[in-house]
């Protein structure tokens, strides 16, 4: 993940280069990432004058999956989040998602950003609980043992 991101953050940054070597690796890190997202400009963060490899959105999907990688990591006991919590972020992103369409909310960077971190955070987190099987205390699988 953390490769990913600084692919991401690289790309403009190799193509800005004089060495042609680089640009060419900076471009070929645009093209690795366009199947992945539309690399609007007008969605992107910038750096040195040109777009990063994905939007702002996406750039903050990997980024919040990243941190919640690093903060798993550091942590001692990785508990699973209640699922309150989760329905209340996901609430969140839904909301947006409608608000946003319906034109009741500008559709600002610094929005889809926080909503991009959110859901990285959220869909990464998800997919470390189901790696290493991680449930709510409580919470029993059809064909788990009870008792």
């Amino acid at each position: 993940m953390l490769i990913w991101v600084l692919l991401i953050i690289m790309a403009p940054i190799l193509a800005a280069m004089k060495s042609v070597p680089l640009r060419m690796a900076g471009s070929a890190i645009y093209f690795f990432m366009d199947p992945v997202c539309h690399q609007l400009p007008q969605r992107s963060l910038f750096i040195g004058g040109l777009p990063m490899a994905v939007c702002a959105r996406c750039f903050a999907i990997y980024s919040g999956g990243l941190a919640m990688f690093a903060v798993a990591a550091i942590g001692k006991n990785f508990r699973p989040y209640e699922f309150k919590i989760y329905g209340t972020l996901f609430s969140f992103l839904i909301v947006y998602f409608f608000l946003e369409k319906a034109g009741v909310i500008p559709d600002l960077t610094e929005i889809r950003m926080l909503s991009g971190f959110i859901g990285g955070w959220l869909i990464f987190r998800l997919l470390l609980e189901a790696i290493i099987g991680a449930r709510p205390s409580g919470y029993v699988l059809k064909g788990d043992s009870v008792g």
